[in-house]
């Protein structure tokens, strides 16, 4: 959960898929392009945010490719309340997200109790 220190070359390999491409923006920004007047506050989100995942994918070797399990438990329960989400967030559609939040609550709850009453 916290993470394993050591080199991740995935999380180097990331970053260059995210640098690269601004950089050469940078080499070419639009004609007209004037960068507003941004908020301080928010630029400083952004400029600690940005360290701290530069940082973080470098220095935790969990990155890294190692053998992939599901991971997620109660995935039966958990996977189709995700894809639900995830379609509304694509369609942009609030009541699908309230929908697919309303069914997580009882499916994965339902599929909780019955965990817990296997294993008693």
């Amino acid at each position: 959960m916290f993470g394993n220190l050591g080199f991740s070359y995935i999380g180097l390999l990331f970053l260059l898929m995210l640098f690269i491409p601004n950089i050469m923006w940078s080499k070419r920004k639009p004609q007209g392009y004037t960068p507003i007047k941004e908020n301080k506050i928010l630029l400083f989100f952004e400029r600690l945010g940005e360290v701290l995942t530069c940082c973080c994918s470098l220095v935790f070797s969990d990155f890294n490719i190692h053998k992939w399990t599901l991971g997620i438990p109660l995935a039966g329960a958990a996977l189709p309340v995700i894809a639900f989400f995830m379609l509304g967030i694509y369609g942009k559609v609030v009541f699908m997200l309230i929908a697919a939040f309303i069914l997580g609550i009882g499916h994965i709850g339902i599929h909780i109790q019955h965990k817990f009453s296997l294993l008693n």
